[in-house]
């Protein structure tokens, strides 16, 4: 039950993993996880947000959901930024629904329209690709795939990012990483109960870089900003190359994304010569 009230004394609820390894986001979880980055004990928290220790350890064990009031009272005191707040917002609400990524694939490819402009934007020198909110690949032009080498094995831009095929490939690797992470913990919150979330958990989990990121972090982030270019290098000529990206919404529920990566002239960190 919600705003405030508490939950049954399920043995689960009681005994929260205190483990920062990645696992699809819960509130009760990322709540502690917020705290214990900020360095905070549940006293100094109630110093900075006026929430009492023993609602604060109900609220991080899972025993109860906090009401809105409460969870503003985090937000504020913790002095959490938009993306953040709006993340633990999005963790107390239902989870929304995402239809399986097989079904979404068959929307895309028996959609001739669709295919036909992917392919148009090939031909005038534009990746692009349909996804869905987890940054999975329903279907994409040749010149997209031929930009991630390695891409077929997962279907999957964040999984193919922490492969060793995308290290010689992405320019300023630390940083997209690091944003990746932080965009894939939005989108595990939001669509926490669909299967790309367990599949996504499932490849990403073991791998120690990105663990070591998801630990080390609480930034949260929805897309990228306006002129926030992709830097990259050409798999074939090792040739630095910038992409200007949009993305925008194909279905009315939101599940099929359009990603285009247009090539501009070359803006990212000094690079050797190929």
């Amino acid at each position: 039950m919600r705003g405030g009230v508490r939950l049954n004394r399920h043995r689960a609820h009681r005994q929260p993993r205190r483990s920062t390894q990645p696992s699809i986001p819960t509130l009760s979880m990322t709540c502690w996880m917020i705290r214990d980055h900020l360095g905070l004990s549940r006293a100094g928290s109630y110093e900075r947000t006026r929430v009492s220790a023993s609602y604060l350890s109900q609220i991080e064990s899972g025993e109860r959901v906090p009401s809105l009031e409460t969870l503003d009272k985090l937000i504020r005191g913790y002095r959490l930024d938009s993306a953040q707040a709006r993340h633990l917002l999005e963790l107390r609400a239902p989870a929304e629904d995402l239809a399986p990524a097989e079904n979404l694939c068959r929307l895309v490819r028996d959609n001739d329209r669709l295919m036909t402009h992917i392919h148009a934007l090939e031909e005038r020198g534009v990746l692009g690709a349909y996804m869905d909110p987890m940054w999975n690949v329903l279907a994409c032009n040749d010149s997209f795939r031929s930009a991630l080498p390695g891409l077929d094995a997962s279907e999957s831009v964040p999984v193919w990012l922490f492969s060793p095929a995308a290290r010689d490939i992405v320019i300023d690797w630390d940083r997209e990483a690091a944003h990746s992470v932080a965009t894939t913990k939005a989108v595990l919150g939001r669509y926490r109960m669909s299967e790309q979330a367990r599949e996504m958990m499932r490849q990403l989990r073991p791998n120690s870089t990105f663990a070591r990121l998801w630990a080390s972090s609480i930034s949260i982030s929805y897309g990228r900003g306006t002129g926030d270019q992709l830097h990259w290098r050409d798999p074939d000529t090792g040739e630095a190359m910038s992409y200007s990206l949009t993305m925008s919404e194909i279905s009315q529920t939101g599940d099929v994304l359009l990603l285009t990566a247009l090539p501009v002239p070359y803006c990212g960190p000094n690079v050797e010569v190929a």
